[in-house]
């Protein structure tokens, strides 16, 4: 079974870490999964360059080691030079991290973040207590990629709604996934959708509901078609304006491009109004309207209602 090379550079840092003496270049291919698929010494030797330097610029000190002949003998990962330092974080510290944390509740790293401050404030000593109102910020879609990930990997076919721009109801979309990319502030699925015949990139945060991976399966095209679909996504161009109160200092970034009416209120214009009602909460306002604008606000501020008493 092929090693995807994440577990194969997992596995080369650990036999190099543990190691009490030099690893040559045989051993290596020898000992790790996934360098006796080379079909031959010039491919391993590719492939082993490629993580080694991929260790390196990650920071991982892999070290090459040459004898008094000039020779090398092997690599190692010196274990102090690959230790963290210890960590030195007041209370206040520990709060930043914890609310940096906390808003990941929904995204695909959740679990790791979380465990990440659970390991800090072992080390520390120092915990951190939730503040008492952290935004939920509307679905951004983030939590679909996991899902889109395995089918990608597996070349599964993918089933959603989508509520296209401009559209009030969502329609099923079937699509053979190719990748996911970040674009503009926002997560696209880039794929050929088998209801319009073409490629097309899918905004993840207008998914409604779960995707399902289904049993049809699909290849990738080109490597090439598929960057010619990320380079056609384009910025959302603004599609209206919400009426917001800001509080007097603070909210820089809208203040900046907003228009201000007196009073502390200010027109701000939105291409998405889920990332608009995050902004404007984020930073201490409210929105004033349009209506549909104003519901979705309450359904947010219920969602943090919801994450901290239900």
């Amino acid at each position: 079974m092929a090693i995807d090379r994440t577990e194969r550079l997992l596995n080369l840092v650990i036999c190099l870490l543990g190691a009490e003496r030099p690893v040559s270049r045989a051993s290596l291919r020898q000992s790790i999964p996934g360098y006796s698929d080379a079909t031959s010494d010039e491919a391993f030797e590719r492939m082993f360059e490629r993580d080694k330097d991929e260790l390196r610029h990650m920071g991982i000190p892999v070290d090459t080691v040459v004898n008094v002949q000039g020779e090398v003998e092997g690599y190692l990962i010196n274990q102090d030079d690959y230790a963290m330092p210890e960590l030195r974080l007041d209370s206040s510290e520990i709060a930043v991290l914890g609310l940096a944390a906390r808003t990941w509740n929904e995204a695909a790293l959740a679990a790791d973040a979380g465990a990440a401050l659970r390991k800090i404030e072992a080390q520390t000593g120092a915990r951190w207590s939730t503040p008492p109102l952290v935004v939920a910020r509307p679905r951004s879609g983030e939590e679909s990629l996991p899902t889109l990930w395995e089918a990608i990997r597996l070349r599964r076919v993918v089933r959603f709604a989508y509520l296209a721009r401009g559209r009030d109801e969502a329609s099923d979309r079937t699509v053979e996934p190719w990748t996911t990319v970040y674009r503009h502030g926002a997560w696209y699925l880039v794929g050929h959708s088998q209801e319009r015949g073409d490629a097309r990139a899918f905004r993840l945060s207008r998914v409604q509901g779960q995707i399902t991976a289904l049993r049809d399966m699909c290849e990738l095209p080109p490597r090439d078609r598929v960057r010619h679909v990320i380079d056609s996504i384009s910025e959302p161009a603004s599609r209206g304006s919400v009426l917001v109160r800001l509080p007097e200092t603070g909210a820089a970034r809208l203040k900046h491009q907003a228009r201000q009416h007196g009073d502390g209120v200010w027109e701000v214009d939105y291409a998405d109004e889920g990332v608009v009602v995050a902004e404007v909460l984020e930073a201490g306002g409210t929105i004033l309207g349009p209506d549909d604008v104003v519901r979705l606000q309450r359904r947010a501020l219920g969602a943090v209602i919801e994450a901290h008493h239900g």
